[in-house]
């Protein structure tokens, strides 16, 4: 019992203190001091800029209005305030006419850190954390920081666009007289509505930007494993812009909350003042602590870092990880010499064993528990699966230890797991650095306990409270990051925890109680609900109107009250060519709204295409197979990012955003397919938007949307 309280009784302290931390700090009243970030002022900020409650999309009369609220608040503060109206395009490309707000302490020059968020929100919620809660952080970042004279002036940019492809950052930094003298840009952005301030990106060769950011940031939430995959994903957020541009950059954001995310309960009522106060003490501190910096500093390689449960941010250099890994594992293996190898031996083997029973078991248990999900990836009661993977991952450790008892003993299958530990950060130090450090920690806290001469008790009690310290705080975001199709990855982390725990507890018996109480968890996830009105599915509805076509309603989801609501069946692929996935489709009675309209001229391989919208519509849209797109309205697309992802199936896009026409040039050696259409947001269609929402189902993105569409081959 003394070994099972010194073992798990430090493991339950981290677990207790990842989960409270990772609800942020309590909000600040409005009467803190003048100098302090306060989530209350901040909220009563975006109360007033976001009153109607209702989205604003780019080029919309309510995104204008809550622009001049913006723009008015600045003014208020004293703030040198322009809006930058620029017709901008993406590599993609989207283009929109967007109006940026710039505003500076008055008489600022020279290099600047520039802190940012977007006002825009999409078409179908109000935005309030998405980004309306950034926007009205950097207006309570820049009261408290009014009057304060520091070496490097603090630039406010508020984007518009950005919910249409990033156009607000394209259109900044297009503008060389409005972004030259940005050096360091500060983004704040929300992919759900709560949880941890994580500074998840930042520019490359950071080793100097997490300096700056150790030193500021008083409740750190950041690690470099989120640097590093960010780096190979094909996802792009207004950083990926600034960072093409060459600026200094970092990146905040909350991701838990995934249900609600743009959507209609993006709404006031859901946003979360720990969230808002953990942003704005992130944005404060760093801005602070960037003002008084060298913006002429750089370094030439990256940091890894983690935080220790939000109280301070470790970091060195990341060139130093592999040798940090290599030396540990030369000391281990001396520190070791005196264990049967062939004890050991059977120590790697339990450890691999553990993260197969984990992938398979874990899988198991995964496909248990979303019987009933109806495909819903983010589920409206998530905790008994999560907590599934956890015991599932626990048994797999428990069994595998099990297995391999008798022909070692309890050091030599601590060494043997220590070794493996040893070798995955090895590996990741050569191809994926900044994960290196989640397996380093634990296996360097193994070889000084080992040098120490600490008994199993001791060795396992410290080295899995080291892994309990790195992994927690990630194990708590999986479910919001990856979904309940890829929740085995729960199982697989934790098994690989547990191997520093489990060869003092090897007994099958233990691994079988753990397997029974996943179960368990996964019936209990069986006979919950997989949606409620809280925690809706997405549904986004669709009229459209193809010259080609008879009217139709489409929706990318089914449910019974929508097959009763209208005669929907499977959609043919050429009414969107260009998607892949799965549509329905359902006659719908015609709408009384003007086709959108298309001319084309061609000379030789230069095509010119001009799409018009005599309703005028929010967004315009060319789709084309056999060509490739130059210009839209005179402005070339943006280069493209390393890594660059085509979408389409071989049709390339066109988009214009707060526009009535655009015109498109193409360039073409052969017959050249198009198909344009336009796009409004809001279905007038109330008995099938009944139906949606009696499904526990709300639109999603664009939201429900009306489009014309004409068809030409040129």
């Amino acid at each position: 019992m003394r070994r099972f309280a010194a073992v798990f009784l430090p493991l339950l302290v981290v677990l207790t203190l990842a989960v409270w931390r990772a609800q942020g700090p309590a909000p600040k009243p409005l009467n803190a001091q003048a100098s302090e970030f306060s989530a209350a002022r901040s909220m009563s900020v975006l109360r007033e800029l976001l009153r109607e409650g209702v989205p604003h999309p780019l080029g919309t009369p309510a995104n204008a209005q809550v622009r001049e609220r913006i723009v008015a608040r600045f003014r208020s503060l004293g703030y040198e305030t322009q809006v930058q109206s620029r017709f901008a395009c993406t590599a993609r490309p989207a283009c929109g006419q967007v109006e940026n707000i710039i505003a500076r302490p008055q008489g600022a020059t020279g290099d600047a850190v520039v802190l940012v968020a977007h006002y825009d929100s999409v078409g179908a919620g109000p935005g309030a954390s998405d980004d309306g809660a950034g926007v009205a952080a950097l207006l309570e970042v820049a009261r408290a920081i009014r009057g304060e004279r520091r070496r490097n002036p603090i630039v406010f940019l508020v984007t518009d666009g950005e919910e249409s492809g990033l156009i607000g950052a394209e259109a900044f930094v297009a503008d060389e007289a409005l972004s030259r003298d940005a050096k360091v840009m500060i983004n704040v952005e929300n992919r759900g509505t709560y949880g941890p301030s994580n500074m998840f990106e930042t520019s490359p060769h950071n080793r100097w930007l997490i300096r700056q950011l150790a030193r500021g940031l008083e409740r750190p939430h950041a690690t470099s494993l989120f640097y590093a995959i960010y780096n190979v994903l094909p996802n792009d957020t207004d950083v990926t812009v600034y960072k093409r541009a060459g600026k200094a950059s970092v990146n905040f954001a909350a991701i838990r909350g995934v249900n609600w995310y743009h959507t209609p309960l993006d709404d006031l009522a859901h946003v979360n003042e720990r969230t808002f106060q953990h942003h704005g003490d992130n944005l404060l501190a760093a801005a602070r602590a960037f003002a008084a910096a060298d913006l002429d500093a750089r370094s030439g390689d990256d940091a890894s870092y983690f935080d220790l449960l939000q109280f301070t941010l470790i970091w060195w250099p990341a060139g130093a990880t592999i040798w940090i890994s290599v030396v540990s594992l030369v000391l281990l293996v001396f520190a070791a010499r005196k264990t049967n190898p062939r004890a050991m031996t059977f120590g790697v083997l339990a450890m691999f064993t553990a993260i197969l029973l984990a992938l398979f078991g874990g899988g198991a248990v995964s496909w248990l528990t979303r019987l009933r999900s109806e495909g819903v990836n983010w589920v409206a009661h998530p905790t008994p699966s999560v907590l599934a993977m956890a015991l599932a991952g626990i048994a797999a450790a428990l069994c595998a230890a099990a297995l391999f008892r008798k022909r070692s003993e309890e050091r030599a299958l601590l060494f043997g797991a220590a070794f493996v530990w040893h070798a995955i950060a090895f590996t990741l130090a050569l191809t994926l650095t900044g994960a290196s450090y989640l397996f380093l920690v634990p296996a360097v806290i193994v070889t000084l306990c080992a040098l120490a001469g600490a008994n199993e008790t001791t060795m396992s009690a410290v080295s899995a409270t080291a892994a309990g310290i790195v992994f927690f705080p990630l194990v708590i975001l999986f479910y919001d990051t990856l979904g309940g199709q890829m929740m085995t990855v729960i199982a697989i982390f934790v098994a690989i925890l547990f191997t520093l725990v489990a060869p003092l507890f090897a007994r099958l018996r233990y691994a079988a109680i753990a397997a029974a109480l996943a179960l368990v968890c996964a019936v209990l996830a069986l006979v919950q609900p997989a949606v409620s009105p809280e925690r809706p599915r997405s549904i986004s509805l669709a009229y459209v109107d193809d010259a080609t076509r008879t009217p139709a309603f489409v929706t990318q989801v089914l449910t019974p009250s929508l097959s009763r609501a209208a005669h929907f069946t499977p959609a043919s692929p050429a009414l969107t060519p260009w998607y892949s996935g799965r549509q329905w489709s359902a006659p719908a009675p015609p709408l009384a709204v003007p086709r959108v309209e298309m001319s084309a001229t061609r000379t030789g391989e230069r095509v010119t295409i001009v799409v018009r919208s005599p309703r005028h519509a929010n967004r315009l849209t060319l789709v084309i197979r056999g060509g490739t797109v130059t210009r839209v309205n005179g402005v070339p697309p943006a280069p493209r990012p390393g890594r660059w992802r085509e979408r389409g199936g071989g049709w390339n896009f066109a988009i214009a955003n707060g526009v009535d026409a655009m015109t498109v040039e193409v360039l073409a050696s052969g017959p050249l397919e198009a198909i344009a259409s336009d796009l409004t947001f809001g279905l007038p269609a109330p008995a099938l938007t009944r139906a949606r929402d009696a499904s526990s189902a709300v639109p999603q993105g664009d939201g429900d949307v009306v489009i014309t569409r004409v068809r030409t081959r040129i």
